[in-house]
């Protein structure tokens, strides 16, 4: 119990911790990224029009020649490619989740109109069925 510690008072706290380079470096710029989506949804669109990682890549540089963007921005096409599986399992989730309330929308819809039409057909053979009901009864005695 009288041991002392090794390490030093503090050492757990966040600003003390030594991460390296764990959770910096670059990141895609806005107007890159928006780029890249655009490339994607054309090719998610007709397959014919699919742009590659590395066609992209091609893309961009030919947009830094023309000044719209700053080469430093552009990423490398290891890094288009892993933008691509994150952006391509978000927008499945996305695609996903829209479908299943377009769907549910559906369902109510079609819940709706059912319970209408069998109120309606209710009424309907109430009516029909009334008279027959009065004659059923003059035939009971």
């Amino acid at each position: 119990l009288d041991q002392e510690f090794p390490l030093n008072k503090g050492w757990a706290l966040k600003e003390n911790l030594k991460l390296g380079n764990k959770g910096g470096g670059k990141r895609i710029s806005k107007k890159v990224v928006q780029y890249l989506q655009g490339y994607f949804l054309t090719g998610n669109l007709r397959a014919v029009d699919r742009y590659s990682p590395e066609n992209m890549h091609t893309c961009l540089e030919e947009l830094a020649a023309e000044g719209e963007i700053v080469l430093e921005e552009i990423s490398t096409v290891k890094t288009i490619k892993g933008w691509i599986g994150r952006y391509s399992a978000n927008f499945k989730k996305e695609a996903s989740e829209r479908a299943l309330v377009e769907n549910n929308k559906e369902n109510i819809n079609i819940e709706g109109n059912v319970e209408e039409s069998a109120k309606f057909n209710n009424k309907a053979t109430m009516k029909s069925s009334f008279p027959l009901s009065k004659n059923f009864e003059t035939l009971k005695k």
